[in-house]
């Protein structure tokens, strides 16, 4: 009797053991939640709160911006950012790339409808290329640019001036992987005309990289060292980086003196490629705003479309979109108008601008509208609008107030555009773009 009870106690507990595995199983065979959609097609609309160096952004999508409002109370995805987030959207809008800038890290993410974003990965840039204030563009659905350059003053015997050492740090992003692609270099020694380098000319900022052909292009902040003083002065004339692609080799500075100032700008882009594969860059500097032509790796110096004098006033920008065709838009500070404090920069120091513009630019014509849009703009850390079936969107609105996604057609020359959605905003928030 004792030998059967063991019997029927040790089949119970296997029995047990059975049924425990069993669910186990049948918990294990059920079908993994699927992930969210990704969402293809819809506009992406950028925020920011806070217009000092400390900032949030936040992006939300929508699937139509001619109707309704546009609002970031208690909405949108909050970016990574320790300043604000420089934010780029594939062709379909289905996938975001975002640069921590401060930080060199660069998120991926995929979009999935409204403000809910899926977190793929992030790649630490600013391992490879030696520096976390490392720059990001998107080049095309396939690469991106990741650059920086620094500049450091020369002297002999400690005390004799020669000039500036440049290095550049620039890699090309593979966005697939999310990982810098084979002949990424922290060690770029970038060399200006020996005359210009002794008179102090050096190169102390490159962004909105673009390519055409084997040639990769990069405006550039020019600056001039004046070793009697110690400090920087206004600049003659403007620089472009040119490597040679996709080897990174190469490195040459092209210039000009047709025009003067900076190509680099700061959130918005600067350059584009047309229709014949050249570049048209904007050079900003001494209350002027060109935009001018490097064709076969050098500046051509027939071309100069001059949007201060067909304006008519003062004007600086920060970059510009090109719609085709010799068609483009540019927002512009009207420098005719008073500055007033707008925020603080970086150092916490205050910072001024004056009311900011719209004009539709015909490179081909030499013709320009200046666009109706609303007063007391600052676009100053505007980064992207959207040309899409025709239509030029952007958001237009003061700091901290009201307003309206803009849409003009490209063919048209009438000043007024058409209002789309209303877009609110609060104390010291902005739009800063749509993708």
């Amino acid at each position: 009797m004792k030998t059967k009870y063991l019997k029927f106690r040790n089949v119970l507990a296997i029995s047990v053991m059975a049924l425990t595995v069993f669910a186990s199983c049948s918990e294990d065979n059920d079908e993994p939640t699927p992930p969210p959609p990704v969402v293809v097609k819809d506009f992406q609309v950028a925020f920011a709160s806070g217009s000092g160096s400390i900032s949030g952004t936040y992006l939300q999508g929508l699937s139509d911006l001619s109707t309704g409002e546009i609002s970031f109370s208690n909405r949108g995805y909050s970016m990574t950012s320790s300043r604000t987030a420089r934010v780029f959207v594939s062709t379909d809008g289905s996938t975001i790339y975002s640069l921590n800038y401060t930080e060199g890290t660069i998120d991926k993410l995929t979009y999935n409808g409204g403000d809910d974003y899926t977190h793929i990965t992030t790649l630490d840039a600013s391992i490879p290329l030696g520096s976390k204030t490392v720059r990001f563009t998107k080049l095309d659905d396939e690469i991106g640019s990741v650059h920086y350059i620094a500049a450091t003053a020369v002297y002999e015997n400690e005390t004799e001036y020669q000039k500036h050492k440049i290095t550049a740090s620039i890699g090309i992003l593979d966005l697939q992987t999310m990982q810098l692609r084979e002949g990424f270099n922290k060690d770029i020694d970038v060399v200006i005309d020996a005359e210009l380098a002794a008179q102090g000319y050096f190169i102390s900022r490159i962004d909105a990289p673009v390519i055409s052909g084997n040639k990769l292009y990069y405006g550039a902040a020019v600056s001039k060292f004046n070793a009697s003083s110690g400090r920087n002065e206004a600049t003659d004339r403007a620089f472009t980086l040119v490597l040679d692609y996709p080897s990174l080799t190469n490195a040459t500075v092209i210039e000009t003196t047709k025009v003067k100032g900076s190509s680099n700008g700061y959130r918005t882009p600067t350059q584009h490629k047309n229709e014949a594969g050249e570049i048209l860059q904007m050079v900003s500097g001494s209350n002027e705003t060109h935009i001018v032509k490097i064709r076969n790796g050098q500046y051509d110096s027939s071309f100069d479309y001059n949007l201060s004098a067909l304006l008519n006033k003062g004007t600086s920008s920060n970059g510009w979109f090109y719609a085709g065709n010799g068609i483009g838009y540019i927002p512009y500070e009207d420098l005719s108008k008073d500055r007033i404090q707008t925020g603080v920069n970086p150092q916490g120091e205050p910072s001024y601008s004056a009311a900011w513009g719209l004009a539709r630019m015909d490179l081909n014509n030499n013709t320009v509208v200046d666009l109706n849009v609303p007063e007391n703009l600052w676009l100053t850390q505007y980064q992207t609008a959207v040309i899409r079936d025709g239509i030029f969107y952007i958001t237009l609105s003061p700091i901290g107030g009201s307003g309206n996604v803009y849409m003009f057609d490209i063919t048209s020359t009438n000043p007024n555009g058409a209002l789309g959605a209303k877009i609110t905003s609060g104390a010291d928030q902005y739009y800063v773009g749509i993708y």
